[in-house]
C-alpha cells in the first residue's frame, strides 16, 4: 500500500496478475447499458474486456493521444455521459514512454462521480503514484516489474470509498 500512499492493506486485492486485475475491475463494474472510456494506449488487459462488454451491450469511447503520446483530459471530459460508469487510463506506456496527466483526468472523474481506474503496471515501484492526490480510485498492478515480485502477481488497491461488485463466486478446494 506504500507504493500507492494507500492507508489501508485491506484495500488491496491480489490477482493473478494486472490481466486478471483488469478483468475483476471491469467485469465487476460495467453492466449491458453502461458507458467506459478509455484510451488507444491501453494494454490487451484493458482493451479485449472492453472489448468483451462491447459486444455485450457496454458502450466503450477509445480516446486517442497526441503526437507527443499524451492523451489531454479534456478529450475524456467531452465524453463523460450521464450512463458513464469508468475511465481506465494507462498510466505509463512501455511502447512510447510517456507518462500520462492523471490527476488531471482523476479531477474531471471524481467532479462527475465516475470511477477512474488507472493500469500502473509500467510505473508501480518506479513513479511515485499518491492515489488521494491524484484522485485514483483503483490502481492496476503486476508483481513482476518495478515491484520486483515473482510473475504472476498482481492486484489492484482500491480507495476507501470503493466498494466493488464481486464478480466471481463459489468456494475454492
Amino acid at each position: 500500500t506504500e507504493f500507492f500512499a494507500g492507508g489501508d492493506p485491506n484495500r488491496l486485492v491480489f490477482s493473478y496478475n494486472v490481466t486478471d486485475a483488469h478483468n475483476l475491475l471491469i467485469s465487476s463494474v460495467l453492466e449491458p447499458g453502461d458507458h467506459a472510456i478509455t484510451t488507444c494506449l491501453e494494454h490487451n488487459s484493458v482493451l479485449r474486456p472492453m472489448y468483451m462488454h462491447r459486444e455485450r451491450g457496454v458502450e466503450v469511447d477509445f480516446v486517442p493521444f497526441d503526437r507527443a503520446g499524451y492523451v489531454d483530459p479534456e478529450d475524456i471530459r467531452r465524453r463523460i455521459r450521464p450512463n458513464t460508469r469508468l475511465v481506465v487510463v494507462n498510466h505509463g506506456s512501455n511502447v512510447i514512454g510517456t507518462i500520462q496527466p492523471v490527476a488531471e483526468v482523476g479531477e474531471i472523474c471524481r467532479r462527475h462521480g465516475v470511477l477512474f481506474a488507472v493500469d500502473v503496471a509500467q510505473t508501480a515501484g518506479l513513479v511515485d503514484i499518491d492515489i488521494a492526490e491524484m484522485k485514483i480510485d483503483v490502481t492496476c498492478f503486476t508483481g513482476h516489474k518495478s515491484l520486483f515480485g515473482p510473475t504472476g502477481t498482481g492486484g489492484m488497491y482500491m480507495a476507501e470509498h470503493v466498494d466493488l461488485m464481486p464478480c466471481r463466486s463459489g468456494a475454492l478446494c
